[in-house]
């Protein structure tokens, strides 16, 4: 893992993510990357409504454009603060860094909507940080949804205001779809790197996925020993069951595939990834 996205707007705990993702930075000597986006204060102009002349427009987008100016001051203040206390320096944009095993910090800005950088940015980098999904029309739902759905890379949520431990004893919810073979495989470096590692699977998977020794066996190839968990399906649903396994095998991260049934049926429905959204309270990382 060499390369982190931490993507922030004016809503975002930038304060409780940069330390989070300057700590991960860290320790896997890697690239972090805060990303804060700024409104266009040309957006806003649609909602001021008619009867305003082209001054008084104008006067508000230039207040606008202050007040985006300052919150995206206050956001790098408190990330370069972050960064600083894990001894990590900041680099301008486009700098190559002089030490391939020193973690790095850079600070990019860019102006328009989350849909409009986020999920594309965090293309080219291995992994991204954000914030547990606050409602539906939040920007922490925006940069979450952004990033699950179009950035194709793995995205480790935090629940909010968390200051635990994360990817140093993981559990592997395995249930045999692809979402979640993409989730193991893109947290291989992770999981190399914890000092524990379990994986689950709750009830019987069918003849046609994947099992938890299979699973097991790949992890194995790669060089993660892995504690294996088989539990039935009872009454509880399985998101349910797999946070009673984190908690029981002492895990402070779970590695899932997100949402391997459709976003609509969970939604309305229900699902594991919802439910595991909703009320864990250990960081989970994922992959759609």
């Amino acid at each position: 893992m060499k390369s982190i996205i931490l993507p922030l707007t004016r809503a975002n705990d930038v304060d409780t993510l940069s330390a989070a993702a300057a700590n991960l930075a860290k320790r896997f000597e890697a690239t972090l990357t805060g990303l804060f986006i700024r409104r266009d204060p040309k957006h806003a102009v649609p909602l001021l409504g008619e009867g305003l002349t082209a001054e008084m427009i104008q006067d508000m987008c230039d207040a606008t454009e202050r007040e985006g100016l300052n919150y995206a001051a206050a956001a790098e203040a408190t990330f370069n603060a972050a960064v600083t206390n894990q001894g990590i320096a900041v680099h301008a944009v486009g700098t190559s860094s002089d030490n391939d095993k020193s973690a790095r910090a850079i600070w990019r800005v860019l102006v328009g909507d989350v849909d409009d950088h986020v999920g594309r940015c965090a293309r080219t980098a291995d992994f991204a940080v954000c914030e547990r999904p606050q409602g539906k029309n939040s920007a922490q739902s925006e940069i979450f949804d952004d990033l699950v759905f179009r950035s194709g890379r793995s995205v480790l949520m935090l629940p909010e205001t968390y200051t635990g431990p994360m990817l140093d004893n993981l559990l592997v919810a395995w249930n045999g779809r692809a979402e979640c073979a993409r989730a193991v495989g893109g947290a291989l470096p992770v999981l190399k790197k914890a000092a524990k590692v379990s994986i689950l699977q709750v009830g019987d998977l069918g003849e046609d996925r994947p099992t938890l020794d299979d699973i097991g066996f790949y992890m194995e190839t790669h060089g993660v020993a892995a504690d294996h968990i088989q539990m039935p399906k009872g009454n509880n649903s399985v998101g349910a069951t797999v946070l009673e396994a984190a908690q029981t095998c002492g895990a402070d991260s779970i590695v899932i595939g997100a949402f391997s049934t459709a976003r609509w049926r969970e939604l309305i429905l229900g699902g594991v990834t919802k439910h595991l959204i909703e009320h864990s309270q250990l960081p989970i990382y994922m992959s759609h």
